[in-house]
C-alpha cells in the first residue's frame, strides 16, 4: 500500500510529495509509538509542521516515526512548482502509476491520499484509491508526512546550500556519535536505501561504483520545474550512493 502527503514550499517556489510504501498496514505501529510518547491515537499524531521544541512527546514520536520509516517503507517522491497546487492530484496518480509498473509491486495497489490534496481524473485500474484521508484515522499517512517534510529539507540544503548541524547523541548506531554533523548528510545517508531505485547486478559492480538511479524509479520532477529547480532537484534525487560514507 502506497500512502501520499506533500510539503509546501511557498517562498521556494516548490512542493515535495512523499510516497510511502508498505507491504503491510503500518497502523498499529504507529498507533504503538503515538502512546509510547504519552499521546493519544486517534487524537494525537504526528506532524512534521508541529513545534518540537519544549515538547519531549512531539520529540519522542518523531524519533519512532523516523524509525518506523526506516524499517518498513520504500520511498518515493515527486517534485513540483508551486503553481501545480490545484492539479496535484494528477501528477501523484501518474508517478504512483510509474512506482507501481516500473517497481514491479503488486496490482491492484492501494493508496491513500492525505486530506486536503485534490484528486480528478482518471485512475488506473490497478490503483485502488482512497482520497480525503485523516492522518489520525490512517496513521501511514503521517510516515508519508514525515517523508515528504525531510526530503523538501534535502531540497531546501541543495538551493540554500546550507543545513543546520545537529549533535549526534554519543549512543548512536554511527562512527560520528558524540559529534556535530549536517542534518541534510544523516538524512540522506538514512534514507538513501530506502528510496525506490534500479536494479543492479551486486556481484557485477566494480570498484566505487555504487550509485544507483533513483529518477524514474523512485523521483520524479514536473517539467513545468524552472531551470534552478530541476538542477537543485535532480542533484538532490537523481541518484543514490550505496557504498560505504563513513
Amino acid at each position: 500500500m502506497i500512502f501520499v502527503d506533500e510539503s509546501i514550499q511557498n517562498e521556494l517556489g516548490y512542493i515535495c510529495v512523499g510516497f510511502a510504501y508498505c507491504t503491510e498496514t503500518p497502523d498499529t505501529l504507529v498507533n504503538e509509538a503515538i502512546a509510547l510518547a504519552g499521546l493519544t491515537p486517534g487524537i494525537d499524531e504526528y506532524k512534521s509542521g508541529y513545534r518540537m521544541e519544549g515538547s519531549s512527546e512531539r520529540k519522542s514520536l518523531r524519533d519512532s516515526v523516523y524509525e518506523i520509516v526506516l524499517q518498513r517503507c520504500k520511498i518515493g517522491v515527486y517534485i513540483a512548482a508551486i503553481h501545480e497546487r490545484p492539479a496535484l492530484g494528477t501528477a501523484i496518480i501518474e508517478s504512483a502509476a510509474k512506482i507501481v509498473q516500473v517497481n514491479g509491486l503488486d496490482k491492484p495497489q492501494a493508496m491513500f491520499v492525505d486530506e486536503g490534496i485534490s484528486v480528478k481524473g482518471k485512475i488506473p485500474e490497478f490503483i485502488q484509491l482512497t482520497s480525503n484521508c485523516d492522518s489520525r484515522k490512517v496513521p501511514g499517512i503521517q510516515l508519508a508526512d514525515f517523508i515528504a517534510y525531510h526530503c523538501s529539507y534535502l531540497l531546501k540544503c541543495a538551493l540554500s546550500g546550507t543545513s543546520k548541524k545537529i549533535l549526534i547523541s554519543h549512543d548512536a548506531p554511527y562512527p560520528v556519535a558524540g559529534e556535530e554533523v549536517e542534518l541534510d548528510w544523516i538524512l540522506r545517508t538514512d534514507f538513501r536505501r530506502h528510496f525506490f531505485v534500479e536494479e543492479r547486478r551486486i556481484e557485477e559492480i566494480k570498484g566505487d561504483d555504487w550509485s544507483f538511479k533513483l529518477a524514474g524509479y523512485g523521483a520524479f520532477f514536473s517539467p513545468q520545474l524552472n531551470e534552478n529547480l530541476r538542477k537543485a532537484a535532480e542533484a538532490t534525487f537523481d541518484s543514490m550512493y550505496f557504498g560505504c560514507v563513513w
